[in-house]
């Protein structure tokens, strides 16, 4: 079986670059290279963000094409100026990487090949600049916080190749599948594909299919291939060779591509486009190879083809006899560790420079130093990625005000400076390092609840901003931080800019939903909330926002529905459950909003306000033992909460524990000197213990401190003897609601 590889018209292309003009003339076969030849060769079928439609052979087909070169046919180029990454190995950091080991090592007259098979996408139409390369890590949206690779990107790295290295460049590119993207309302896979053809294509291309067809894959082709794929690699390896002169050139293979493919996907429709000098030689046929292949095509149906004509040499230069080898064995294990920095001892980075001066490692030594820069920039990124797509362990950490952010300032600060100032992702990683410096003077100013720690965290994302207008995680950040300091109009705003350049971020959707409840705009929030719910809806805190806009409402059924839907992806998120609680409690449903608040704290069990809700409701349901646990509980931590020693009075008043409620009451007394509260309880004290002139007395001081609750007067059985007394109707009439 094959499937559609588009959801729009678009086509994979193939683009040989070389500058400047004046060289053009000098291109040489693939086979036949003056200078050294090197390759970089990514493919990526399956992405770590599950939202992202996963491909079947673009692994497959890098695999491919990375065999091919390693054949005689291609050129046998060996194993240490060729990079293949596929799919987990594919990350943004490690395709920077490879791409910034290309640059560095080669030199005028050399050849650079780039080939990337993949999807591609562009998420809104105004970042008409902006096409992107998703990677493994890419996040599923919000392109522009990276994760995935921008094309501008791939330019800088063709510029410094072509024009100020003078270096034979060809970029190979397949970034047109289908599959639900994020840009697919925008044609983002055509437009970004139509972005590389324009940018790129100044020498030639082959294109996989005319305007408004689709790219065929399948596993009959190859054992899983592009059906473009398939036959430009048997083309490059000779059998597009029409007049048998032992190479291949661009016109040959043009004609060769248009003839296999539309007959292969007949009766479906997929022409190639093919532009460029067509007397360029692109391929230099190997006879044994294309005789082999002639026999195998009808023998092999799978990959075996081109895996018998690979190469298989491996190089190991570190002297094996000397501790050097050691520590470059340590480092290779701290990198897959992940023991980057610290501790100090046995990190990468340490290894690192213990081996700077070391003959023995120096033909690797720039190959550590690039890896050690994408292992840094990859655990900071991943993190980032995990915010963009509303990772729950990722947004609890956070929540918890996890400290573990503040190394990432560091992690990317020392990339940026292992990679250099003049390196296409300095500037980048700078960015993010800020950032990460701002996240944490927030997290310091909500653990210290300090607006100042809020303000310099402000400062530091302005910057962000200032330095790249694109950052939308810094937007989003300074949405919550607006949010923090009481500028809830501020922060709509700031999460409208982050929306406004990734509009299915489900994340600033929902904290968009939180600051329109927070003005009372609850149309405006729920409709936030609910598109939110479109773009994800498994994503428990958009269903938990919702709810505490219903419950403003004060629609409490339907509030509490959306609480079990959040809990339902999230059940560890406690304040879902003092929500849960809250609706319940207002809907008179006490035994269920006891249950909430007890899975509060199960989660959190030192949170007081919830013990103190306990203690209310556990009191309303007539369960006063247990209520003056939860009320103890309280005071017990914070020892100056004159309400909680109130309810304790309130139970012992219930139980005619006289003494220990007036010692309560006197204790609410000394910390709330002014409270109404206190004087009432006290004045019902004393009528319950039939104190009639005392109690009357303690009431008009109760009323003159300011207590005004009619129904509670009206409702406490302690004032049963004295309500026909004159002097207690005169006191009731001082407060008595108006007819």
């Amino acid at each position: 079986m094959f499937r559609y590889r588009s959801l729009f018209s678009c086509c994979s292309l193939i683009l040989a670059l070389l500058l400047p003009s004046a060289l053009r003339c000098q291109l040489k076969p693939m086979g036949q290279v003056a200078g050294v030849k090197r390759a970089v060769v990514i493919g990526v079928s399956k992405f770590q963000n599950e939202h992202i439609p996963p491909l079947q052979y673009a692994h497959a087909d890098a695999t491919a094409f990375a065999t091919f070169l390693q054949s005689k046919a291609g050129g046998s180029l060996p194993d240490n100026q060729l990079k293949l990454l596929t799919n987990e190995q594919a990350t943004q950091g490690q395709m920077a990487a490879a791409l910034t080991w290309l640059m560095d090592e080669s030199k005028e007259g050399d050849t650079a090949i780039i080939y990337f098979s993949g999807h591609g996408d562009m998420e809104t139409k105004t970042m008409a600049n902006h096409g992107f390369l998703l990677t493994y890590d890419a996040p599923a949206a919000t392109y522009m916080a990276g994760g995935a690779f921008p094309v501008f990107y791939l330019q800088s790295v063709l510029q410094t190749l072509s024009t100020q290295k003078k270096v034979q460049v060809m970029l190979v590119t397949d970034a047109c599948h289908a599959g639900k993207l994020a840009g697919s309302a925008n044609q983002g896979t055509q437009a970004t594909a139509q972005l590389l053809a324009e940018q790129f294509a100044n020498e030639a291309r082959l294109l996989s299919c005319q305007p408004n067809e689709y790219s065929e894959e399948g596993a009959h082709w190859g054992g899983g291939h592009g059906v473009f794929t398939y036959f430009l690699l048997d083309g490059l390896m000779g059998l597009a060779d029409a007049n048998q002169d032992g190479s291949v050139t661009l016109l040959e293979l043009q004609r060769y591509l248009e003839d296999e493919v539309p007959r292969a996907v007949s009766p479906k429709s997929q022409i190639p486009l093919v532009f460029g000098n067509k007397g360029m030689k692109v391929a230099t046929v190997d006879a044994p190879t294309l005789a082999a292949l002639q026999d195998a095509r009808t023998q092999l149906p799978d990959e075996a083809v081109l895996i018998s004509f690979a190469t298989a040499s491996r190089s190991a230069a570190v002297d094996r006899d000397s501790s050097v080898l050691l520590k470059y064995r340590q480092f290779q294990q701290a990198l897959a560790q992940k023991h980057l920095l610290y501790p100090e001892e046995g990190s990468a980075y340490q290894l690192f420079l213990d081996l700077a001066d070391q003959p023995a490692v120096a033909t690797y030594y720039q190959d550590m130093r690039r890896n050690l820069a994408a292992a840094l920039q990859d655990e900071a990124q991943q993190a980032i990625n995990d915010y963009l797509a509303a990772n729950p362990a990722e947004l609890r950490r956070r929540w918890s005000q996890d400290t573990h952010y503040e190394q990432y300032p560091e992690y990317l600060n020392t990339a940026a400076a292992l990679q250099g100032a003049s390196h296409f992702s300095y500037q980048d990683l700078k960015n993010k390092a800020l950032y990460f410096s701002g996240v944490n003077y927030r997290l310091q100013g909500e653990r210290e609840q300090r607006e100042d720690l809020y303000l310099q965290a402000e400062a530091i994302q302005q910057q962000v901003v200032a330095l790249d207008s694109t950052a939308i995680y810094a937007y989003n950040e300074l949405g919550l931080l607006a949010r923090r300091t009481g500028d809830y109009q501020g922060s709509i705003a700031e999460f409208q800019k982050a929306l406004a350049y990734s509009p299915t971020w489900v994340l600033a959707q929902t904290n968009l939903c939180g600051s329109y409840r927070d003005v009372a705009e609850l149309d405006l929030a729920k409709s936030a909330c609910q598109k939110a719910l479109q773009y994800d809806s498994t994503f428990a805190l958009a269903y938990h926002n919702l709810g505490a806009v219903l419950k403003a409402e004060e629609q409490w059924a339907t509030a509490i529905q959306a609480y079990q839907k959040a809990l339902e992806y999230a059940p560890d998120y406690a304040e879902t459950y003092r929500g849960l609680g809250e609706a319940y409690y207002f809907e008179d449903s006490l035994a269920q909003a006891k249950t909430a608040w007890e899975a509060y704290l199960d989660l959190d069990p030192l949170k007081t306000d919830i013990l103190y809700n306990l203690g209310y409701v556990t009191k309303a349901l007539g369960q006063n033992q247990e209520a003056r646990q939860y009320f103890q509980a309280v005071v017990g931590q914070d020892s100056s909460d004159w309400e909680t020693f109130l309810e304790i009075a309130d139970l012992e008043i219930a139980e005619n524990h006289y003494e220990q409620a007036a010692s309560a009451i006197a204790y609410a007394q000394r910390l709330a000197q002014e409270a109404p509260d206190t004087y009432y309880l006290l004045a019902s004290l004393q009528a319950q213990q039939k104190e009639d002139q005392v109690a009357l007395a303690a009431l008009q001081l109760a009323l003159d401190k300011g207590f005004t609750n009619y129904a509670r007067i009206q409702q406490d059985p302690a004032w049963n003897g004295l309500r026909d007394t004159r002097k207690f109707k005169a006191l009731l009439k001082q407060i008595q609601p108006p007819k």
